[in-house]
């Protein structure tokens, strides 16, 4: 209901909310490099259709391709606008500092990657995972970190991991149908000892 409501209240529909969808197709796949590990991860809809929260992930290491435990959802990538150094890029693109994919090293062989999955008829939803780019396991992910007001994820890099601004509570005594009535706040991410960590600021 809550979900309903918000999505009412801001309007943020599937073509307006998270990163830019990678429809038609639905599919894609990023190409990464981190060392002298390539990799490349996949995202693809059992039916071609995104609407149908159907796409699963999977990871590609030296021809050998692994199907990630996650969610079935309809997934799109965060584009790396801040500070951060992205190891992974959209075919055909070289890993930019500025690109369109939000994947950071955290050690000689893993790496974090941050995407979205649609929320609608609300926010849509980040989420994070951490691989072991040598073998493509999955190590670690949590795909629900929270919901983003803004279209447009900014992940920033810090001292020690990453943070970002997500929702934090929904404030029942501001009546009015806008995003004020739900508040955000930084959230920390970092990873120790092969699993995610993660904390409000």
């Amino acid at each position: 209901m809550a979900a309903l409501l918000l999505g009412v209240m801001t309007g943020a529909l599937p073509a307006q909310a998270g990163a830019p969808r990678e429809a038609p197709g639905c599919d894609f796949r990023w190409e990464c490099q981190l060392g002298t590990h390539a990799f490349s991860v996949s995202f693809d809809s059992e039916s071609d259709d995104c609407t149908e929260d159907d796409m699963r992930v999977s990871v590609d290491v030296a021809g050998r391709r692994s199907g990630l435990s996650l969610k079935k959802a309809w997934y799109s990538s965060i584009s790396n606008i801040a500070n951060g150094e992205s190891i992974c890029s959209l075919p055909g693109e070289a890993p930019a500092r500025a690109g369109p994919v939000s994947a950071f090293a955290v050690g000689p062989q893993q790496a974090l990657v941050f995407f979205t999955t649609s929320g609608r008829p609300g926010y849509d939803s980040v989420g994070v995972m951490l691989l072991d780019v040598a073998t493509g396991k999955l190590l670690d992910a949590r795909q629900g970190l929270g919901e983003s007001k803004e279209p447009t994820v900014a992940v920033l890099k810090t001292r020690t991991g990453f943070k970002l601004r997500l929702v934090k509570e929904h404030l029942p005594e501001v009546r009015c149908d806008c995003s004020a009535a739900f508040a955000d706040a930084w959230m920390s991410v970092e990873v120790v000892n092969s699993h995610i960590k993660i904390r409000w600021m």
